[in-house]
């Protein structure tokens, strides 16, 4: 899965960063006083059309249909 957290400077923020795991594009869902949801996250990423999926047996996150059919084809 590549959904990482980012701190920001100051204490109990930052972001949420999801990474297409076909082109590298990113997803930025912005967090406050440690409240990281990263159910609120996943579903302001598919409202953006950003899709996860299994893949070999580990999840990824794609920014659209075609890099998740591509990275699907390229690796299995």
């Amino acid at each position: 899965m590549s959904k990482d957290v980012e701190w920001g400077a100051m204490y109990g923020e930052g972001d949420i960063v999801c990474t297409c795991d076909n082109c590298g594009e990113e997803f930025r869902y912005p967090f406050e006083d440690t409240q990281i949801d990263y159910r609120e996250a996943q579903q302001a990423s598919e409202d953006e059309g950003w899709t996860s999926c299994i893949v070999s047996g580990a999840w990824h996150d794609f920014c659209c249909e075609e890099c998740r059919n591509q990275y699907i084809k390229n690796n299995t």
